[in-house]
């Protein structure tokens, strides 16, 4: 296995002790919070349902995990609808447009309204926008992307060192078709020309078996790190995702206390919710802490959700 700690390595083969360190590495890069002194195990959702009005859902490992989806996912969001509550995914999958991400989910089986979900990619669409109407964007994407998506002029970048040089800014939505000689010529423009670069999925690394990938998280800090160039992000831990969820739940006039994120991680998902005021749920037994000691890297990190279930 390849540690990489300092995001020197293009393509690691990681395990999750070092997928771990790498976002410890970058821990004083994210938004700050506060913390329970102790986290509270409980066998589901259903124990702590009296406390929360809103459960905010992170996609995989908590309701599926790759294209199957969780025993019993479906049926907790079913039970918690029946109990009145508000329900949400939260996800940085920024692969997916927001037609192709609905359809993700209802294909696994779930009822969640297109309003029902929130992507790093909806707000990175945004930024486009914010940045400015005259840029064009180099787009690392799946080989599946249509520049035709974007609200922005963009070139899907891909063996073509002169787009790289062409484009006026960049965008990360997918790693999944990128590769080294890609990587090797975006850098080497950023390093002729530096040019803000905004990613629409913040996270570092992503279970993949018994290993990790690296995902546009981490070329974002590599990025930052070796080349001093701007990188926005954006996605949990982020704010500009969590200021869209608000913005949905604003006619319900739900206080962030009674506000829950569930997830699998502790840098983005736990961390992410608990800068937003919210409760936390951390879910064990499936992606990032499967057959680990989530305890351990607790105490490590010092991020603590309020809750630990095995599943939702």
């Amino acid at each position: 296995m390849q540690s990489s700690k300092y995001f020197e390595d293009l393509f690691p083969c990681l395990n999750g002790e070092q997928a771990f360190d790498l976002y410890q590495e970058i821990q004083t890069q994210l938004p700050q919070a506060s913390y329970p002194a102790f986290s509270v195990a409980k066998a589901s959702l259903l124990d702590v349902a009296e406390n929360i009005d809103t459960f905010v859902f992170d996609a995989f490992g908590v309701l599926n995990v790759g294209e199957s989806t969780i025993d019993g996912a479906v049926q907790r969001i079913a039970d918690l609808r029946a109990l009145g509550k508000n329900v949400f995914v939260l996800t940085n999958a920024a692969s997916y447009n927001a037609k192709d991400t609905f359809t993700k989910f209802e294909n696994l089986g779930f009822d969640f309204s297109a309003s029902e979900i929130v992507s790093s990619r909806n707000a990175a669409e945004a930024a486009l926008i914010s940045i400015g109407a005259d840029m064009i964007w180099g787009v690392a994407a799946t080989d599946k992307f249509d520049i035709s998506e974007l609200p922005q002029t963009a070139l899907k970048l891909g063996d073509d060192v002169e787009d790289y040089d062409a484009a006026t800014a960049f965008l990360f939505l997918s790693v999944q078709d990128w590769n080294a000689d890609r990587q090797a010529m975006l850098e080497a423009s950023l390093e002729r020309n530096k040019r803000p670069v905004i990613i629409a999925n913040p996270d570092i690394v992503a279970p993949r078996g018994n290993t990790f990938s690296t995902e546009p998280g981490y070329f974002g800090h590599r990025m930052a790190r070796l080349l001093d160039v701007e990188v926005q992000f954006h996605g949990k831990p982020f704010p500009s995702v969590y200021d869209i969820v608000a913005k949905r739940l604003a006619a319900s006039n739900v206080a962030p206390e009674r506000i829950c994120m569930v997830g699998d991680t502790l840098h983005t998902d736990i961390l992410g919710g608990a800068a937003r005021g919210w409760k936390t749920a951390l879910v064990t037994d499936h992606g990032l802490f499967k057959g680990l000691d989530p305890n351990h890297y607790i105490k490590q990190s010092g991020i603590a959700p309020d809750w630990m279930i095995g599943s939702i």
